[in-house]
């Protein structure tokens, strides 16, 4: 078991060993009924990974792992104050959720083992981030930041007021008046939004989303501000007479955070979050979580996508999966799509990009590349023709 030491104020929630064969146990064998690569934190309860069907073949070379997981394993921070993003189960510790699932398959295929840091809020997960105490955090508004990089966004999330059933407010409008109390969670997307937006009303902001509710219950505040996801959740388990308003004030993406300068990691993860909306994966994970009111953004533009290829096909070439040779056969049919797309040539491009996929087809069927290394490529890249061509 690979448990790895954690000089943070907030709990280890759990630590998971990614090897290349999930079905052999690196430590202990696991209580039965859990996945047998789970390794259990003490006290905290167990983080399962058992998200099936998904094989991220990233191929992290040297540089990428040095900048992702320098310190040789991957600490994830994740937010568990958000339903959209994680849920922590009160008895067990357990964490589960959309963040915890995508963490799970990028370390997979970073094939370094997974250590998950449980936040209840943004400003703790944040501060845990740029002090080094974790290498990428779930998540963040997917606007920027000037405090750490952000990638691109997995995650569409519908934000409104929750109101109590008796309250005259009818539209969101109607909220921002003189003498309105909102309850928010402090940094998140409804926060930060707000902020600049309100007019008239007042927000009363806590550290987390479910002390925020728990003002709304108590009569405290005129209205809380969050996603309906949570909203949701807290209807049905404590405030029976609460009411979504109809209308959205914001749909947020978000996404996840890695510190700043950290340009090969960054770029890494950008690749594995379009590679997880292309092949299902996130899909899956919202499933999995039940969530309501939210939706996955569209995919970043074609040249953006074709960079992610480029980089993935120097990785390969970096780690001797291919040759110079075969690296190139394949980077000249990106770049030469990347010519044709500069100057408006979008069939042409497209032409070259199916040329793309039919060499790294013919490289899986001889055994040069794995199903999951050609699998990575081939999702965003037949996606992208998909698309350019609908």
């Amino acid at each position: 078991m690979n448990i790895v030491s954690q000089s943070s104020t907030v709990l280890l929630l759990g630590v998971l060993t990614l090897a290349s064969c999930a079905d052999r146990p690196t430590g202990p064998v696991p209580a039965a009924g859990m996945a047998a690569d789970v390794a259990v934190a003490a006290a905290a309860g167990p983080v399962v990974c058992d998200v099936d069907g998904s094989t991220w073949g990233g191929d992290p070379d040297a540089a990428v792992l040095s900048d992702l997981a320098p310190n040789g394993v991957l600490r994830v921070g994740i937010n568990f104050g958000n339903p959209n993003n994680a849920t922590r189960n009160p008895v067990t510790g357990q964490l589960s959720g959309v963040a915890v699932d995508l963490a799970c398959v990028l370390a997979r295929g970073t094939d370094r083992p997974l250590a998950v840091v449980g936040y209840s809020g943004v400003p703790p997960m944040l501060a845990g981030l740029t002090s080094g105490d974790v290498d990428l955090a779930f998540t963040l508004a997917s606007a920027g930041s000037n405090v750490v990089n952000v990638a691109i966004s997995h995650l569409g999330v519908e934000n409104t007021y929750l109101v109590p059933d008796a309250s005259p407010f009818q539209s969101v409008a109607d909220v921002d008046a003189p003498g309105v109390l909102i309850s928010v969670a402090q940094g998140n997307s409804p926060d930060v939004y707000l902020s600049a937006a309100l007019k008239n009303a007042t927000l009363v902001r806590t550290p987390t989303v479910p002390q925020a509710l728990a003002l709304l219950a108590k009569g405290q505040v005129n209205a809380f501000a969050g996603s309906r996801s949570a909203e949701a959740m807290f209807i049905a388990s404590s405030f029976p007479s609460g009411r979504m308003l109809p209308e959205n004030f914001l749909i947020a993406n978000i996404a996840a955070g890695l510190p700043l300068g950290h340009d090969l990691g960054l770029g890494y993860v950008d690749e594995f979050i379009d590679w997880g909306k292309t092949s299902g994966l996130v899909q899956l994970a919202i499933g999995r979580s039940q969530l309501l009111g939210v939706s996955i953004p569209p995919p970043p533009p074609i040249e953006q996508r074709l960079a992610f290829l480029q980089h993935h096909v120097a990785r390969l070439v970096s780690n001797g999966v291919l040759d110079h040779g075969q690296g190139t056969a394949l980077a000249v049919k990106l770049q030469g799509a990347l010519d044709r797309l500069s100057v408006g040539e979008t069939e042409s491009a497209m032409n070259k990009v199916a040329a793309f996929i039919n060499q790294v087809d013919a490289f899986r069927n001889a055994r040069i590349l794995s199903e999951a290394q050609s699998a990575s490529l081939l999702e965003i890249a037949r996606d992208v023709v998909a698309r350019a061509t609908a």
